[in-house]
């Protein structure tokens, strides 16, 4: 079954389970770095909003050989267990004071995301390829967080800036999601570890060889492990942990969702470390959670943060 085809058929599949109250639409989705994935969403007589659940893996996970029945039941299952936003969020949305509460900054890479760039308010750091984007915390329980991306026009319905945005979400990304850092060789023996950390484990252990962590790192997200990169703009972190340690620092962006950080000294080959990210973004790290292939350098006497290798090849690819 081609992949079109196959769309087509789980969305008329799940409208003959669920039944004509129910609306199913295909929408082609552009995500971080340019991906585009094909959601279905679902949406019931009665609710303002509606889960979009991306089809591209159970594509591939039913070209390898998985029973459609299978995959059309996993799709239910996360239907079902979507967090949908409750009814006064909508009304809230539409009083500016209320939106101001519920601004945040997250972190992505400039030159891989110039179309969707071109939509959204955000804050470019051309000199690093980076921009900060804005979304609003929507709702946050123990283990979810539902957010939603702002663009352009919802300025125009707020009568908002995109400083007004920056503004709000300097101190509501501290407050809702507060700075995290450990050291890397804390992080890898703690239960909870996340995979990407694991694989960071194989991966700096082998570059340094023995004794692994030499030179130590430390790994700085945010309270979720959730676009804790952006974490790295929240006032006075970097001079803070210079001042602590009494360095420059080295930055490794290691995805959106946190960054290793190396104390300098003149003994680290940078564009050895910048092959070794490169190499991590393109073999471990998923496309759409990439940051950079630069690496980064924080002056503690400038108090400024800067690219310290250049790598020449593009962080996003575009789908086949």
């Amino acid at each position: 079954m081609v992949y079109e085809a196959f769309l087509e058929t789980v969305k008329n599949s799940l409208k003959e389970t669920l039944g004509a109250e129910f609306n199913l639409s295909l929408q082609s989705v552009q995500k971080n770095n340019g991906l585009l994935l094909d959601g279905l969403c679902i949406g019931k007589a009665g609710e303002r909003s509606a889960p979009t659940i991306y089809l591209n893996q159970f594509y591939q996970e039913f070209r390898y050989g998985r029973p459609l029945e299978d995959i059309l039941s996993d799709i239910l299952s996360l239907y079902h267990d979507s967090l949908l936003p409750v009814p006064s969020l909508f009304e809230d949305l539409l009083l500016p004071d209320q939106v101001k509460s519920k601004v945040i900054f997250r972190l992505i890479n400039k030159t891989a995301n110039e179309e969707l760039l071109k939509t959204i308010p955000h804050i470019p750091y051309s000199d690093l390829d980076l921009a900060l984007v804005f979304c609003l915390a929507l709702q946050k329980t123990e283990d979810s967080l539902m957010t939603a991306l702002i663009h352009n026009s919802h300025l125009n319905t707020w009568g908002f800036s995109t400083e007004d945005l920056f503004l709000a979400a300097k101190t509501n990304t501290p407050r809702l999601f507060p700075a995290r850092i450990r050291s890397l060789s804390e992080v890898i023996t703690d239960i909870a570890k996340e995979t990407l950390e694991k694989e960071l484990e194989g991966a700096m252990e082998d570059f340094f060889d023995t004794p692994p962590m030499s030179p130590p790192m430390f790994v700085l997200t945010n309270s979720t492990g959730m676009n804790g990169a952006s974490s790295i703009f929240y006032e006075g972190i970097l001079k803070d942990f210079a001042s602590a340690n009494d360095s420059d620092l080295i930055i490794l962006p290691s995805s959106i969702h946190e960054v290793l950080i190396i104390p300098y000294n003149d003994t680290i080959s940078l564009e050895d470390l910048a092959d070794t990210v490169f190499s991590i973004n393109q073999e471990e790290v998923p496309e759409e959670d990439r940051l950079s292939n630069h690496i980064y350098y924080y002056s503690k006497s400038k108090s400024s943060l800067t690219i310290a290798f250049t790598s020449s090849a593009p962080i996003g690819t575009k789908n086949p």
